[in-house]
């Protein structure tokens, strides 16, 4: 004889399973890169600027003078910077303030660099570039962001100037 389970029974076993199934099976979170569109950085300084996700994608655009960083989780664009080399100097927080290097919120001047301004969400950072000749500039965008993220911005900023000057030629 065989032993067979009731069906309420073997329907009770199927969704306790499929339930433990679930729940273990979670989604995945991405890993942190210690490279952005190949260039060395923090990982530690870029998770915080980094909403939690299952995926993780990078675009990185390169011409003659910029390389830009397009950093993307589960397919919104979260992260982005773009960096030039051989600029003319200009005064940043005047730019900035009159609207000419588009929309900051809270803007204030930052520490980074003498030439610089920081928002919740955004960041622009001018330095000398001898070697390339004038200046360099690096733009952050934390496009999906709606905190207040000045503090993490200029960490990462402050971790990375040195591998954008270099990679920039400066």
């Amino acid at each position: 004889m065989q032993n067979r389970l009731p069906i309420a029974a073997r329907l009770s076993l199927a969704v306790l399973l499929l339930a433990c199934v679930s729940a273990c099976g979670g989604a995945e979170e991405y890993t942190v890169p210690s490279k952005a569109c190949g260039r060395d950085v923090s990982k530690d300084e870029l998770g915080a600027l980094l909403p939690s996700g299952a995926e993780l994608r990078e675009k990185p655009s390169v011409s003659d003078k910029s390389f830009s960083c397009q950093i993307y989780v589960d397919g919104l664009m979260q992260f982005a910077f773009t960096e030039h080399s051989g600029q003319r100097e200009f005064d940043v927080p005047a730019y900035a303030k009159s609207g000419r290097l588009g929309g900051f919120d809270q803007l204030r001047a930052s520490d980074v660099s003498d030439n610089a301004v920081v928002s919740h969400t955004r960041s622009v950072v001018m330095a000398p570039c001898p070697k390339a000749g004038r200046s360099y500039i690096l733009d952050l965008e934390l496009p999906g962001a709606e905190d207040d993220h000045s503090r993490d911005i200029e960490r990462f900023i402050r971790s990375y100037l040195p591998t954008g000057l270099a990679a920039m030629g400066c």
